[in-house]
């Protein structure tokens, strides 16, 4: 299949300013004398964070920032000016994607990732109890009720998880959540999947989003979090936004990332390359996770990379997955029932969440002991493969 991509991918809700709460006074100041209206749209207190919506007022009316680039270009140098070379934290709402070729740089590898029926799988031999009083938090798509995750889960939001499968087809990406969470299962028992759905049927959220949605972890006492997507910048420099939301929450919580699909890359495509970044996974104490094929070779698609500290099964790898008509990439529709084949970086990460979940023990040994365990077991964790 033939996919066609724009000159320039959008890469951040082209409307939107992320700014620092302490510092958007000065911000709203320059603002003012750009001539860009604004107003405070949402804030999050424990990374101190404001988004901010922009736009012009003209005499046919209202007009939204069309390009958030040139603003913040302006805003950067005029405040560098004022300010002898000092500037805010201020920053773009990016897009973030899942991993397995959502991004325009990887869409020529998009067939290559769909979902395939599959049976019900050999599960791991694994202690019954592993993971019992472990919080593992899902950021992902909508969550699909399925027999083999009852009890395996809570929600505090009532769209993130849906009670029936509608009639179809269903969109392919919107399997995602209950494909991860299927492995996290397997690995961990009893342990318990916090799901927030930050994903659209399209495998797409904002940064900010993102990291509400991980604040919010902060509340629901999360142990690990399972991030199963992420963002490149064609400067490779990390977003804003995403490094405060490590930098606050790795403290209490361990942060498991995916690399990425982009290991094969051919060349460079839209300023992206095989060695580009991903954030968060990229980010100093973020466990960034590859994949590997179930005879434990490195996945293809998988980033060779220094900061990718460890590795799982990702390669046609089965788990929980939609039952009924799904609309595949390639606009097949093809009927599941209840499970799939895929592949990823993604389910290689939730393959060592819950390899991590297992090993820890609440008040005794901590998701960082466990995963420091885990290494020392082998850089591989054998799940399904």
């Amino acid at each position: 299949m033939t996919f066609y991509l724009p000159e320039v991918p959008t890469t951040a809700v082209a409307d939107e300013l992320i700014v620092d709460l302490r510092e958007v006074g000065i911000v709203e100041d320059a603002l003012d004398a750009l001539g860009v209206e604004h107003a405070r749209k949402a804030e999050v207190g424990a990374l101190d964070l404001v988004l901010l919506q922009l736009w012009y007022s003209a005499e046919a009316g209202t007009v939204l920032v069309m390009d958030v680039d040139p603003v913040l270009f302006e805003l950067r140098r005029r405040l560098a000016a004022q300010c002898g070379g000092w500037n805010p934290v201020l920053g773009k709402n990016r897009h973030l994607s899942h991993q397995f070729g959502a991004y325009p740089q990887t869409q020529s590898m998009a067939g290559d990732f769909d979902p395939e029926p599959a049976a019900a799988p050999d599960r791991p031999e694994v202690d019954p109890d592993a993971g019992d009083g472990v919080r593992i938090g899902v950021l992902d798509t909508v969550l699909y009720r399925h027999p083999d995750l009852d009890g395996h889960f809570e929600t505090s939001q009532s769209a993130a998880v849906l009670e029936d499968h509608p009639t179809g087809p269903i969109p392919w990406e919107d399997g995602h959540a209950t494909f991860v969470a299927g492995l996290i299962a397997a690995q961990a028992p009893k342990a318990t999947m916090v799901v927030r759905q930050v994903l659209d049927s399209d495998g797409r959220a904002t940064t900010w989003d993102t990291v509400v949605g991980m604040a919010r972890f902060l509340e629901d006492g999360v142990d690990i979090v399972n991030f199963a997507m992420g963002t490149r910048s064609h400067d490779g420099i990390v977003p804003m936004v995403v490094q405060r939301a490590i930098e606050r929450l790795s403290p209490h919580m361990l942060v498991v990332a995916a690399a990425g699909n982009h290991g094969a890359v051919p060349g460079i495509r839209h300023g992206i390359t095989r060695t580009s970044p991903t954030w968060p996974a990229a980010l100093p104490g973020v466990v960034a996770v590859g994949a590997t094929t179930a005879d434990g070779n490195p996945a293809p698609y998988s980033p060779d990379l220094p900061w990718v500290g460890c590795a799982a099964v990702g390669d046609r790898v089965v788990s929980t997955y939609l039952k009924g008509k799904v609309l595949l990439r390639s606009n097949d529709v093809v009927e599941f029932d209840g499970y799939a084949t895929w592949k990823g970086t993604s389910f290689a990460t939730a393959t060592v969440s819950g390899a991590i979940a297992a090993r820890t023990v609440p008040g005794e040994v901590a998701p960082a002991e466990a995963l420091r365990r885990l290494r020392a077991e082998g850089t591989v964790v054998r799940g399904l493969g």
